[in-house]
């Protein structure tokens, strides 16, 4: 029996799970290929029915799949994405968590959950992706998945690379209305993705299709009692999808804007603001050319403009600075099945972000021991571009002790990294404002950096028999600002040990390598820096930083991991999971005897982690999961020495920043009670320890390192209530919700200068936020 998946406009899905019954017993699993066919061999004459799961999709029936003995019968299955705009019903329950043919170590949030979640600032996505287990914020709002720098993480947009090309950071802004489903693997994934060692976040975004769609989201502004009641954000977004040609040509557009009022309560009235605006638009148009060929082109484009940037408790309005930036990036995709289970996928795309950051005057830049005063001393015009092109084949699958599917491409980058930095004086002053140590720069002329990334793949995925998966893969990378070659193998196993109970086995080894950070790379070409310390006794240094290209090698790493998965009795699911991730030749710059800082290949990081998460259906459409996490994040070399980072001393090891030994992670929803049976109650919490900072002296020297200090725990319970209701012929939802419930200062700042007044005193804008949050979901 052949079966063929396609989505609701005829586009072959991969990975749909096929659940082979007969009588209600399960025959067989299987998997789609990439080019959406399944071939189901070596069964007897009779009726069977067949379930096909996909998550982010309705689970689809084939009640009576008829086999006759010397035929081979084509089916043809349609699933459909689930969404929330049209009814109610719609948000239903999705399939098992559990995937007897999966082996990457995959965490997912639907879009059914993005919407569910109540997380702070829900206008942007990167702030649900710490309600996936394993994974963490810094203050800064950036990502850190299975203890990796947000610079290892990969991340990509409808298979392109998205992450900020010269240094790594996931950047770019969406309507989270837009996504389908955010999928993010911290290990055992394909040979295909490389260029990160910890792991790679996936956006997958929905497609229009034959019916005209329209939701719209928050178009009232918040408030917050902060220093009296004020505007909070006003943060409105939409999304409309539709036929351009039916059955031919669709579109989908996504927008959202944000404005912002940011208070900081230590600092007085009228200096204690920083205004923020920006927007994302999204718009994708997808085109059958021929029933086996498709064409996606897409553009994005972000604005960001932020005043008075950078206020803190330590850092008040005249040392605040001016924000702005743009990202856009075009990309065109063309997948092409041949033969009808081969299938041809191609692409190139152009990524461009410009950043400019002003300050406010040019005084000097004074650090005191209870704060910042002057002006702030950069000022940085800078642009990054990527632009890629890839190719990935995925041929007919075929037998031999098994069902093997082979996949192989490759893929060409070109980053450039242009860069114009002006760096004014700053000073170090005493409690009686003696001067203790004094900074100036050698400014550099603006300068430019660029590499070329070749890489290629080969990957076998073996069904050796029904309830074992082995897949075996290997990698090739060349990158041309070190001129080295780097081959990465890949293993990974599956095996289903019950059906009854789904338990799942599942471990792999594989190499993995960063790519080149070219961010780190140009300190070598900013210019330099003269330290001039008075006391105790008067002495200079000259801070300059050497790159040699020739003497690196691309960071390495060897993860391993190994689960379990078990559906327990109640139809809870249990998972348990293990990851070990070693890494070698990291950079980090080290200082040398004359005083220069020299990038090397020292580094030397590790992390270990084990996780324990439940998750289970209270009713269809109404999910809880609790996760907990215990790991540990190590370097031998935790500081990132550069012109920018004012303390001076030696490299020191310990736990990295955003090292969190302990982390619970939780969320749910469920129907309320009783008269009030219509409405949804929705609660997320987060819980982790503090993160590890180090300590200086006056003179911004290194005092302890981070294994010395940590912040408090942080801590945030976000409780909401929401009712859909019909009015006017048209579909609507209203929330309101308490973030930060429990009302944590969840201290993002720490005065860590020994000897100051304030020393060890936190400082955090954590305070209880009431929500509200209209939707606008279509018609009914």
């Amino acid at each position: 029996m052949n079966i063929s998946v396609t989505d609701q406009n005829g586009q072959p899905l991969s990975s749909v799970l096929l659940v082979l019954l007969q009588d209600d017993k399960t025959i067989s699993l299987e998997r789609t290929t990439p080019s959406g066919i399944a071939i189901l061999r070596q069964l007897a004459p009779g009726t069977y029915r067949v379930l096909l799961e996909k998550q982010g999709f309705y689970t689809a029936t084939v009640a009576k799949a008829e086999i006759v003995a010397g035929q081979t019968l084509p089916v043809e299955v349609r699933l459909q994405p689930v969404r929330e705009y049209r009814e109610e019903i719609e948000v239903t329950a999705q399939p098992s968590p559990i995937d007897p043919e999966q082996n990457s170590n995959s965490q997912s949030i639907t879009a059914s959950d993005i919407s569910t979640i109540p997380y702070p600032t829900t206008r942007d996505y990167r702030n649900v992706l710490p309600y996936i287990p394993g994974v963490v914020a810094d203050s800064r709002g950036q990502i850190h998945v299975a203890g990796s720098s947000t610079q290892q993480i990969q991340d990509y947009l409808d298979g392109f690379e998205v992450s900020q090309p010269a240094g790594g950071a996931l950047s770019i802004r969406l309507n989270p209305d837009s996504l389908r489903k955010i999928d993010l693997l911290s290990s055992r994934y394909s040979a295909q993705f490389g260029k990160g060692s910890g792991g790679l976040t996936d956006l997958e975004v929905q497609d229009g299709d034959n019916r005209f769609r329209a939701n719209a989201t928050d178009f009232i502004p918040t408030l917050q009692n902060v220093k009296g009641i004020h505007f909070n954000n006003w943060t409105p977004r939409g999304y409309l999808s539709g036929p351009i040609v039916k059955d031919k040509l669709w579109f989908d557009l996504s927008h959202e804007s944000e404005k912002d009022l940011n208070i900081v309560k230590e600092l007085p009235d009228g200096a204690d603001t920083n205004p923020v605006w920006q927007t994302a638009d999204l718009a994708r148009a997808r085109m059958n050319l021929t029933p086996g060929n498709v064409v996606t082109a897409s553009a994005l484009l972000n604005l960001f403009r932020s005043e008075h940037s950078g206020l803190t408790a330590f850092d008040p309005v005249s040392v605040s600075f001016n924000q702005r930036s743009t990202l856009y990036m075009l990309a065109l995709k063309d997948q092409l099945t041949i033969s009808k289970s081969t299938l041809l996928e191609f692409g190139a795309a152009y990524h461009r972000t410009n950043n400019s950051l002003f300050p406010l005057g040019n005084a000097p830049y004074v650090f005191t021991p209870n704060g910042r005063t002057g002006n702030y001393y950069l000022t940085d015009r800078n642009w990054s571009e990527r632009t890629q092109g890839f190719l990935n084949l995925y041929p007919n699958p075929w037998n031999w002790h098994g069902t093997h599917q082979f996949s192989l491409g490759g893929q060409a980058d070109r980053v450039i990294y242009y860069g114009d930095f002006t760096r004014g004086p700053f000073e170090f002053v005493d409690a009686s404002n003696v001067l203790l140590r004094q900074v100036t720069f050698q400014n550099a002329p603006p300068f430019s950096l660029s590499t070329v990334e070749s890489s290629a793949y080969a990957q076998d995925r073996w069904s050796a028999f029904q309830r074992l998966i082995l897949e075996a893969g290997g990698r090739w990378d060349r990158d041309s600002l070190t001129q080295r070659d780097h081959f990465s193998p890949r293993l990974a196993a599956t095996a289903l040990l019950a059906k009854a109970s789904e338990t799942k086995l599942t471990a792999g080894v594989g190499i993995y390598f960063d790519r080149a950070n070219l961010a780190i790379a140009s300190q070598s070409v900013q210019g330099s820096r003269t330290d001039t310390f008075l006391s105790p006794l008067p002495r200079t240094i000259l801070a300059s930083f050497l790159v040699d290209p020739t003497r690196l090698a691309m960071p390495r790493f060897v993860n391993w991991s190994a689960g379990i998965e078990r559906r327990l009795p109640g139809r809870f699911y249990l998972r348990l999971d293990y990851l070990s991730r070693h890494g070698t030749h990291g950079w980090a710059y080290e200082r040398q005897p004359s005083g220069t800082f020299l990038l090397e290949n020292n580094k030397q990081d590790r992390y270990d982690a084990a996780q324990i998460t439940v998750r289970k259906d209270l009713k269809p459409g109404y999910p809880l999961l609790f996760s907990y996490t215990r790991s540990k994040a190590r370097s031998n070399e935790v500081v990132d020495f550069s012109l920018d980072d004012f303390t001076t001393g030696t490299q020191l090891g310990g736990p990295l920043l955003w090292d969190a030994p302990n982390q619970i992670t939780s969320w749910g929803s469920h129907p309320l009670f009783w008269k009030l049976k219509k409405f949804d109650l929705a609660c997320s919490l987060l819980y982790h320890t503090g993160f590890p900072f180090s300590t200086v002296d006056e003179f911004g020297q290194l005092v302890s390192g981070p294994a010395a200090h940590r912040f408090p725990r942080f801590l945030t319970l976000n409780p909401a209530v929401e009712r859909k209701f019909n009015f006017k012929g048209y579909r609507w939802a209203a929330r309101i919700g308490l973030n930060n419930i429990t009302n944590s200062q969840n201290p993002t700042v720490v005065d860590n200068t020994v000897g100051s007044s304030g020393f060890l005193t936190f400082f955090g804008q954590g305070h209880r936020t009431l929500n509200g949050r209209i939707r606008f979901l279509g018609r009914q």
